[in-house]
């Protein structure tokens, strides 16, 4: 069974969020969003398999036991239901516990998510591509570093303050390679299975957050909007992949619009 090292941020209010971040980082890079939202949710902090304080190799799993793993996390503290929020790989993380467990999820809100890759053959074609980044990590993990900010999905944080993105290279650099590169093999969107059939039975208030430079994710969302009952889309201006880190204002502010909403 997986050992989650989390935090559970009590700021005494009656609805908690769990949030969740994205590849090659913590809950650390999550602290600023809990702090954002500390004046209308108790937080949960987890490090995801492979990072942070939870490890990765010591386990034989898959995404549906993180799902079933973060719901253990609410239970020891007698939360029946609560929101999620997730970036990027936390993001598919989230999809995927609302997904296995929708009786327990009030709302679900994804920035730069994905539900996973439907075609069988594209998702062997994506393994293989995790399973050479993987090694790669393990190999020389600075270059990879080098090789994965370089990548076009990136590119929009060269206006972001020096100060942030020191602090996310740094929160890199703390990762133990062999375990984010055990994490690619076992919940990489490679490996995981996809979500988008369930997409249309989910009955939960999704809020779908894109960047307006990351193109590839807006298609993504606006196909997920089209088959989710209760969906919003918010397209942030002159931002790509990582809306938290390249305008942190804007995107907190519309999490909290969205959370102070009644969406019933």
């Amino acid at each position: 069974m997986l050992n989650f090292n989390y935090e559970l941020i009590d700021n005494n209010k009656d609805s908690t969020i769990m949030l969740l971040h994205g590849f090659l980082s913590s809950k650390e890079s999550m602290r600023d969003i809990a702090a954002g939202l500390s004046g209308l949710r108790n937080v949960i902090l987890v490090d995801l398999p492979g990072f942070g304080g939870t490890k990765s190799s010591l386990y034989d799993y898959g995404m549906a036991d993180i799902a079933a793993g973060l719901i253990k996390i609410a239970e020891r503290h007698g939360i029946s239901t609560f929101d999620v929020l997730g970036y990027s790989m936390g993001g598919r993380t989230a999809l995927a516990l609302t997904s296995h467990f929708p009786e327990r999820i009030e709302k679900c809100i994804l920035e730069s998510a994905s539900p996973g890759i439907p075609d069988t053959l594209k998702r062997a074609e994506r393994l293989l591509v995790d399973t050479e980044r993987s090694e790669f990590i393990t190999a020389d993990y600075k270059k990879f570093l080098e090789f994965w900010q370089e990548m076009p999905l990136f590119q929009t944080q060269q206006h972001v303050e020096k100060e942030k993105l020191d602090a996310q290279a740094k929160e890199r650099l703390q990762q133990i390679p062999a375990e984010a590169a055990d994490s690619l093999l076992k919940y990489g969107t490679g490996v995981q299975q996809s979500y988008w059939k369930d997409l249309s039975s989910l009955n939960n208030d999704f809020y779908l957050i894109t960047g307006s430079e990351d193109t590839k994710f807006i298609a993504i969302a606006e196909s997920m909007s089209e088959r989710l009952k209760s969906a919003k889309l918010d397209i942030v201006d002159n931002c790509g992949h990582n809306i938290h880190l390249e305008n942190f204002e804007v995107y907190i502010n519309t999490v909290r619009k969205y959370l102070e909403e009644d969406n019933s």
